[in-house]
Order: structure tokens, then sequence, then C-alpha cells
């Protein structure tokens, strides 16, 4: 059976990843050059990288072709430019080129894709236009967006320090430019170091603070007492090791934001839990003959970095919900390295 593949799309956050879908094909139909665009800029990368690829039919099984560069990739048949725009005025242009690999294995992409590199830093005021020419047949693709701001996370919230606090209490955040949504999320970071070797491992886990998308940092409130009960269904006891927390950096928070494209990419191709059989429900990638998919956005995250104050680690090392769980104070770690 024929399938035309619309592909696998990575998506900016690791809560909504798209799932891919097939349709089946009608083998007599003309073959039609859809080109799929996965893009999310972010101004704090000294590089950023765009992956560019294709539908295409196959008689055999379309997940199994999708591994084969020939069928995804243009390859050299295709131009690639991005343009930066500021106040509508054309002030840069550069035509990208390829790599297959990039300096990293946990983002949105991994090694052995063919992705195109930016390789210039990014300006928060300008806007992007990318342009994808194919020299065969002179047809053009477009997608157009603007960068999300700079923005930060309170650094001094002293409830942050104390994590026994039953109650809802605020968390706050700066808005940047151009920023439509919005996830917050909590990394309880931590030391585990085996009993008989003495070798330490750093390790976390990450949770999300509140739930859904929002829209601005209004009304953003969580029940710090509910780490205690995150860190017991995330950490397996284990009688062979230590495990400490650090002085000031058990705790991170993070708040990642993107712009409207993404935010609409979002929310279209994640209510319905698939995409649709023609084409994904939402893209800013154009083309005249509409036989695009994939999205061209902006993203960028702030951080915090904060510790638990004296009561909370003792609630940490001997309460009811952790307690059995072998952990101890930053003064005890500190003291294991003598400090």
């Amino acid at each position: 059976m024929n399938k035309y593949l619309l592909g696998i799309l990575p998506i900016l956050l690791a809560t909504l990843l798209l799932p891919s879908c097939s349709k089946d094909f009608d083998s007599n139909a003309p073959y039609a050059d859809v080109t799929i665009v996965y893009g999310v800029l972010d101004a704090d990368q000294s590089t950023n990288y765009i992956k560019i690829y294709r539908g295409f039919l196959t008689e055999d099984d379309a997940y199994q072709a999708a591994t084969i560069y020939d069928s995804l990739y243009y390859f050299d048949k295709i131009k690639v430019e991005l343009e930066e725009y500021v106040a509508n005025r054309l002030t840069h242009s550069w035509e990208l080129d390829t790599t297959t690999q990039i300096p990293r294995e946990d983002g949105d992409f991994t090694t052995k894709q063919l992705l195109y590199v930016v390789p210039q830093p990014l300006s928060e005021s300008a806007t992007y236009k990318l342009v994808i020419t194919n020299k065969e047949t002179g047809r053009v693709v477009r997608a157009t967006t603007s960068i999300v701001g700079h923005f930060e996370v309170d650094q001094h919230m002293a409830h942050l320090l104390n994590m026994k606090i039953p109650s809802r209490t605020a968390f706050k955040f700066t808005l940047p430019d151009n920023g439509a949504s919005y996830q917050v999320y909590q990394v309880f970071h931590y030391i585990e170091r085996s009993k008989s070797t003495g070798i330490e491992v750093r390790k976390s886990f990450r949770r999300q603070l509140v739930s859904g998308n929002l829209t601005s940092n209004e009304n953003v409130q969580y029940v710090p007492a509910t780490l205690y009960n995150a860190i017991a269904s995330n950490v397996e006891e284990d009688p062979s090791v230590d495990r400490y927390i650090t002085v000031d950096s058990c705790i991170q928070f993070e708040v990642w934001a993107v712009n409207e494209p993404m935010r609409n990419y979002v929310i279209a191709n994640s209510t319905t839990g698939s995409v649709v059989t023609d084409r994904l429900n939402y893209t800013n990638v154009e083309c005249e003959d509409g036989h695009t998919a994939g999205i061209f956005a902006s993203r960028r995250y702030a951080t915090s970095w904060h510790g638990m104050n004296t009561e909370s680690q003792e609630e940490l090392k001997s309460g009811s919900t952790t307690g059995h769980l072998g952990f101890h104070t930053a003064a005890e770690y500190l003291q294991l390295h003598g400090y």
C-alpha cells in the first residue's frame, strides 16, 4: 500500500511531542512536493538549527523509508536563505549550509539528521524570514517569525527556601517581548553517593508546576510542600547509596516562553492528539500550492536557582514522605568533603 508520510516533527517542549501520521495514498494520484520545516529559533543560542525535509511516496513501510536520507531530504536541490528584518528593513541575508553533526544529543535534534545551520547570533529586535527555493522547479516556500525577548525569573523569592509551606504561594517572572505562551517547571537536583565505592552521580527530575500553557504571569501559584511528594514519586529507595543536596542549588525553576506561531502550532496539534490526514492543523510555512507543513517559530527560557532552609532539609531527611530515601543535608555534604 502506498503511503504519504508527513513525518515526525520534534517539538520545542518535551511534554508537547507531536505524533506522526500517515495517510493511504492513491498510487494513480499526481505526486505532490510537500515541504516540511521544523525551526524553533532561540536568541540565547550562538547557533540555531533548522530541519527541512519532504513528504514522499513509498510502496514499502513508510517509517522504514523515513530513515533513508534519499527519501527525506532535498540535499542540493534547494537553496535555503534566512533574511533578517529590523523595522521592516532587510538588514542581513544568509544562505544556510548543512550539517549532520550537531554538538548536542538531548535537544530537539540528534546527530545523523541533515540540518541547516544558522551560524550567527539572533537579534531580539529583528524578524526572520526563511526562504526555500527549489532549484529544479523554482517552487518557493516561505516562513516568518519574531524572536522571543529576554526575560527573568524572580531570584529573590524568600519563600522558595521553605519547601514546607502547605498553602499556595506566588511564583513570579517578567514577560518577554513576543511571548505568547509559557510553561513553568521545577527541577530538583541531588547527588547519589555509592556507599561501597564513594562514586558520586548527579541526578535530577523535572515536574511541571502549572498544568497547561499560561498566557501571562498573573496568578502563577503552586504549593511548595508538594515537592516532597514529587521526590517520593521520582526517586526510588536504594540502600546502596546515600543522597545529598547542595547548599544553594538543589531547586531550579524554569519558565519556557514561545511566540504566537509556536503557541498556535501546539494548541492546534495537541488538542486532537494527532495530525489531520492531509496536513497539520496549523502551520506558518507557506507556499502558493499549499503543500507545506511544520513550524518556524521562536522560544526562550529563563531560570533561577534556590536552596532549602534548614527546616526543609530536615523534613527531606527524616520526614514521613521522604525519610526512607536516604537523603542528607547540605551541611553533611560539606562535612563529607572537609568544608
